[in-house]
């Protein structure tokens, strides 16, 4: 990055963090740790908690830590006794598993002995959890732990993946009846270095799972239809992804589920996937404004609170870890929030309101460039009002339209962190298209790839993401998309390439 533009990217930082600084970081007890078991656990309404147990080395010592802080009801947290374990390399939960109205709390991870675990925890209130010993789970680490209820039977199951005590890799459903679990067999295939998360991508309430990272021999990410709470069927692979961490949201406003995928390629390049739901399970590829890490997590809500869902992803590019805020501005394109936040890998960002003002806190724990440990709270100080309000944007009240309503406008990005001159210094680069009416689906794209590979001799071996880009009905919207699109990737520190015809 040009020296000049980084100085006066450090002003501009520091500028506008003093004057409106969007997250405040909060004084708290925790220690720092890396690969975390975090989340926070809050009562509607009521009292709020974080937790965050994870590793980290002092020296040649290895120290697991496991921390509960206490909200009181203030602005400030306060370290109170942990009844959960000490754990690392792992996840946890937050749901009403037995319909009391108070949050309980599964988790996952490697204890002190290196021995994977799984554990539930009953909510008995005035922070007072105890562990539920009347159902059988089998300790997994490497993987994720996620509630949903995907029998609709109206209670909250359990969907856990990772590697087992025997280096075997599962991927588990646990059944609540009444309180008590009981696993169930599937076909979905066992991930390691990944996730399993729920997402009810055909709208018929019976949540569906898509999973994501190495199933013992290679990366893998696909998607598993739910059969009405009886069985799981394989629907389609996406691109195989591994060390990374899936979203899934309604990203564009349009009423069903889409699909967010960070994580490394088979060759240990960062990547990211936004997949666009179009019903009848067939997904498009869109491209997005969003920074490729790995070994990191995403976490999608609306953080704003304007209605839309949210990102934050933590992990480490190719020269250096990030934590980054997005705001969805809806038809696929998020703009970058100037944060202030340290950047963490193999570490945990997520979201959580606390205080209960509307708006969206975050919990955030990892190791940086400088191998500091972080865990710390971050106020989110916008304040929102209780109701959405609406902004003057084409994204807001225009749906993105499909293919069908076709022939749109269109421009095409790709993106990557990679030398294209053959100086022997990489950078960010970033190629755009201008606009076109695409007649033929995907016509615009070959152009566009043909153009690349004969502008750019190595760009097969580049970080070349994905090369679609959205639709839009009239020439204007497509042109105001492709400006913000482009002021956005300024922002980020992108070198722009204009690729015209």
């Amino acid at each position: 990055m040009d020296k000049k533009y980084l100085l006066l990217l450090v002003f501009l930082m520091t500028f506008g963090f003093t004057k409106g600084q969007v997250f405040t970081k909060l004084p708290t007890q925790f220690s720092g740790v890396m690969d975390p078991v975090a989340t926070w656990i809050i009562a509607s309404g009521g009292t709020s908690f974080a937790y965050a147990a994870g590793e980290r080395y002092n020296d040649t010592h290895h120290l697991l830590y496991s921390q509960l802080e206490k909200n009181n009801g203030s602005r400030n947290f306060v370290r109170v006794y942990s009844p959960f374990p000490a754990l690392y390399h792992g996840d946890a939960a937050v749901a009403d598993y037995n319909g009391d109205g108070k949050p309980d709390v599964v988790m996952t991870g490697l204890n002190q002995q290196g021995v994977p675990v799984m554990k539930l925890y009953r909510n008995d209130g005035n922070g007072r959890f105890t562990a539920v010993t009347n159902s059988h789970f089998i300790g997994l680490s490497g993987g994720s732990v996620a509630w949903a209820d995907f029998d609709k039977d109206g209670d909250m199951d359990i969907l856990a993946t990772g590697k087992d005590a025997s280096n075997q890799l599962a991927t588990y459903i646990y059944r609540n009846d009444k309180g008590v679990f009981h696993r169930i067999l599937t076909r979905i295939p066992g991930v390691v270095n990944g996730c399993a998360r729920w997402g009810d991508f055909n709208s018929d309430g019976y949540p569906d799972v898509v999973i994501m990272g190495n199933d013992g021999h290679r990366a893998i990410t696909a998607l598993y239809k739910n059969n009405e709470g009886k069985s799981f069927s394989f629907v389609r692979n996406f691109d195989p992804l591994q060390n990374g961490d899936v979203a899934c949201a309604d990203f564009d406003g349009d009423g069903d589920v889409d699909i967010f995928i960070t994580g490394a390629d088979a060759e240990g390049v960062p990547q990211c996937r936004m997949y666009s739901n179009q019903t009848g399970w067939v997904f498009r590829e869109v491209s997005v404004p969003i920074r490729p890490l790995k070994n990191g997590n995403v976490d999608a809500a609306d953080f704003d609170h304007d209605g839309d869902m949210d990102l934050v992803i933590t992990g480490e590019s190719m020269e250096r870890p990030y934590t980054l805020v997005y705001e969805n501005k809806l038809a696929f394109s998020f703009k970058p929030v100037m944060a202030g936040l340290p950047g963490v890998t193999n570490g945990k960002a997520l979201w959580g309101d606390f205080d209960h003002d509307g708006d969206q806190d975050l919990l955030l724990t990892g190791i940086d460039v400088c191998y500091d440990f972080h865990t710390a709270i971050y106020r989110n100080n916008i304040n929102p009002p209780k109701s959405p309000v609406e902004e003057n944007s084409i994204f807001v009240n225009t749906p993105l339209p499909t293919y069908k309503t076709g022939p749109l406008y269109y421009y095409v990005v790709a993106s990557c962190f990679c030398d294209p001159d053959g100086s022997g210094h990489p950078k960010y680069h970033m190629y755009i298209s201008n606009v076109h009416r695409q007649i033929n689906k995907y016509e615009l794209n070959y152009k566009f790839d043909n153009l690349l590979i004969k502008i750019i001799p190595n760009w097969g071996k580049t970080d070349a993401g994905h090369r679609t880009s959205n639709g839009f009905e009239t020439k204007q919207q497509a042109e105001l998309s492709r400006k913000q699109m482009i002021e956005s990737y300024i922002e980020s520190g992108f070198k722009i390439h204009y690729i015209n015809w």
